[in-house]
């Protein structure tokens, strides 16, 4: 079985460094959680369960970078 290359493509995360707009990972998956504010008040607010919510990609995301330094960067 082959690797399907086209899912690092697609990888929001990926397009931002390969675009050049993130010189580094943690940059990139900043760039990417702050452009996504929204959608993450939305799943607060949402009816998910607690597992739910924590295996949410983008709230994995947020859990697995770390929020207090970015938290901080946005006052």
């Amino acid at each position: 079985m082959e690797p399907d290359t086209n899912s690092i493509l697609e990888d929001p995360i990926a397009q931002l460094l390969l675009n050049g707009q993130a010189n580094t990972p943690s940059e990139a998956e900043r760039q990417y959680l702050e452009s996504h504010l929204d959608e993450v008040l939305r799943l607060v607010e949402s009816a998910l369960s607690e597992e739910e919510f924590r295996r949410h990609p983008l709230i994995a995301l947020l859990f697995s970078h770390g929020s207090r330094g970015w938290e901080d960067s946005l006052r």
